[in-house]
């Protein structure tokens, strides 16, 4: 039996690390969370492993499995496929103006990586049909577990049918054991790595950065720090990309917007923007 002041504890330690908000609505997923790692750490008693967070000896390996298991991996691939007809159509009539070298999109929080999958696949698709410059995706999230999973690239028959069409499996992926493998073709494209946003390490700037149903798990000052530094890593011309629903209204007040389709691209403000307004 977990206490309401043992969840709360937890809760907290959660909150610090990574700016995730358990609320009284959503507690027993922590608690259903907490009873996995005390089942894969072999831990008979919530006590004896709040003991030890609670201790200035805490290792630093079962502090991260604590947060792997605490933080939400939930994906799919394509999610919102208008999402990204609406990124090709931006790579087209915004990105290729700018003429540069080497397009470099961020996917800040990327899970097992069928976002950045996703992303890849969409502009290989373009530039199948036009020429495009090279591109690259810096793929990030705080949950080892789910980075190692994202790096192997294989990926399982229910993982592989959600939201993935026949044609796509059959041109990206390969049948191998234990499910599918990301062709090389794609997985090159993607350069996967530890970063915590509200304490952030990555450094662009980046044509696109994908941040997509994300901050919906944060309160609104944590929101802010992470949307202040996604924006100083933005490219001058490039825009942030948040979830169907998400918003950065109240959050951030120098911003332009450009819609295509139901997506809001969330670019800075120019100075042509700011005399306008």
């Amino acid at each position: 039996m977990m206490s309401p002041e043992t969840l709360s504890f937890f809760a907290h330690i959660i909150e610090k690390e990574t700016g995730i908000i358990y609320q009284d609505i959503n507690l027993y997923q922590l608690k259903t969370r907490l009873e996995e790692i005390m089942k894969t750490e072999g831990f008979e008693k919530i006590e004896d492993l709040e003991k030890i967070f609670k201790s200035a000896s805490l290792p630093l390996l079962l502090k991260r499995k604590f947060l792997d298991h605490a933080t939400n991996n939930e994906t799919l691939f394509f999610r919102d496929p208008t999402f990204f007809n609406a990124l090709q159509n931006f790579v087209l009539t915004e990105i290729l103006l700018e003429n540069p070298k080497q397009i470099k999109i961020w996917s800040a929080a990327s899970s097992t990586g069928q976002e950045a999958i996703s992303t890849a696949i969409a502009l290989d698709e373009l530039s199948k049909k036009m020429t495009i410059p090279p591109f690259s995706i810096v793929a990030t999230d705080i949950s080892e577990k789910a980075l190692a999973k994202a790096q192997a690239g294989i990926y399982s028959d229910f993982e592989i049918s959600r939201g993935l069409s026949p044609e796509r499996k059959a041109n990206y992926f390969s049948k191998v054991e234990g499910g599918w493998k990301i062709n090389p073709e794609i997985s090159s494209k993607i350069n996967y790595g530890y970063n915590n946003l509200i304490n952030s390490a990555v450094y662009g700037p980046f044509h696109i950065i994908l941040c997509r149903n994300v901050l919906i798990y944060h309160k609104v000052e944590t929101k802010k720090i992470v949307l202040d530094s996604l924006f100083s890593q933005l490219d001058s011309d490039g825009a942030i990309l948040m979830g169907v629903g998400e918003t950065m209204l109240g959050l951030r007040d120098k911003v332009s917007t450009r819609v295509i389709g139901n997506v809001t691209f969330y670019k800075k403000q120019s100075l042509t923007d700011s005399k306008a307004s």
